[in-house]
């Protein structure tokens, strides 16, 4: 008789598949190689050393320039029209290159920055994979929504420090290995919701810090929420990340030995 659970951890298996393909894509997490705080003024881009935008050693020594003023920054790169750059969530990112180096500015916490990408960085050359638990069927449960109303207004820490007004929609309430739990969420557009956590197998498997997880979309008062799809943070991968972490509320005491593990603490 044919496994009943099958075509579901065959799904699993799928979408584990394209996550680490997602991962090793050209400009994925993988590759960036810094992040560069940009202050008032000139900002040069360069492998010269000393240069505000430290580029890889095999680029330009000088290659340009960043001109911040007054939270408006203009491109000076070397033989080409001088423009404005938009900051990535202004309308569509504004990438712009220096040979096959993609830079981008990005705020956080009223501060912009340069995040830049390498496709020869020897973090994504030298990708060893993601880790995954076993598929498990017991850890895809059915949630409970109990919506926020008004919504429920907190403060989102991130890795590099900075505090994030936010808001929740609403609580998940759920049954996991005999406990019930909670978890605050966030609705997204296509009626999902998103959800950073961290349980109690923290540093004993997971990132210590995190993971993320996003649901199905929910059905009425009721939303599947999928453990074995609960996945590592960007952190997990580059130390020039700003990831987000989880509230008060979504600390977890039960371990959930689901979705992906944390190779550095396997052994």
């Amino acid at each position: 008789m044919a496994d009943p659970n099958s075509a579901y951890i065959e799904s699993i298996e799928a979408w584990r598949e394209q996550m680490e393909k997602n991962l090793r894509g050209p400009y994925s997490w993988l590759a960036l190689f810094g992040l560069f705080w940009l202050q008032e003024g000139e900002n040069a881009i360069g492998s010269a050393p000393g240069s505000a935008i430290q580029l890889p050693e095999r680029a330009p020594g000088e290659a340009g320039t960043l001109h911040l003023q007054d939270g408006q920054v203009t491109l000076h790169l070397q033989g080409k029209t001088p423009r404005p750059v938009r900051v990535i969530g202004d309308g569509e990112p504004d990438y712009f290159f220096v040979d096959e180096i993609r830079l981008a500015v990005i705020e956080r916490g009223g501060q912009l920055a340069v995040r830049g990408w390498d496709l020869q960085h020897p973090t994504r050359l030298h990708f060893t994979g993601r880790t995954w638990y076993p598929v498990d069927p017991a850890y895809r449960v059915t949630a409970r929504v109990e919506p926020y109303d008004p919504l429920k207004a907190v403060v989102i820490d991130d890795m590099i420090g900075n505090q994030n007004p936010a808001h929740m929609d609403a609580a998940l309430v759920f049954e996991i290995n005999g406990q019930e739990e909670r978890l605050d969420a966030q609705l997204l557009t296509d009626g999902s919701y998103d959800i950073t956590f961290k349980d109690a197998s923290a540093g004993h498997g997971t990132y210590p810090a995190a993971r993320f997880v996003q649901s199905e979309v929910a059905q009425g008062d009721t939303v599947i929420l999928d453990f074995n799809r609960a996945y590592s943070p960007p952190c997990a991968f580059t130390d020039f990340a700003t990831c987000p972490l989880p509230t008060p509320e979504n600390l977890l005491d039960v371990a959930i030995e689901a979705g992906e593990k944390y190779g550095k603490d396997e052994g």
